[in-house]
């Protein structure tokens, strides 16, 4: 099973962007990588939550809320169920 780093990335910018105000698309790279490879590994969506988390609040500094958080996992775990890429 694969997954498409620019899937991943493509919801980290649009979707996750605990910074939120028009950031490079760039700008969350160096997180898909942990990202795809929990989606690789079939972890379950808690610790891709948990990840996501702790790298908006402790990380980056701007803590996501627990819906959006949930929205992203969402769309995360539907790119490892179909295959890993997103339209």
């Amino acid at each position: 099973m694969s997954v498409d780093f620019r899937s991943v990335r493509k919801i980290l910018w649009e979707d996750w962007d605990p910074i939120g105000c028009g950031v490079p698309a760039d700008e969350y790279d160096d997180y898909a990588p942990h990202v795809v490879r929990l989606l690789i590994e079939r972890k379950p969506r808690e610790m891709v939550a948990d990840y996501l988390r702790v790298t908006a609040a402790d990380t980056i500094g701007c803590p996501v809320s627990d819906e959006k958080l949930r929205e992203v996992v969402t769309k995360l775990m539907a790119l490892r169920d179909t295959g890993g890429t997103q339209s």
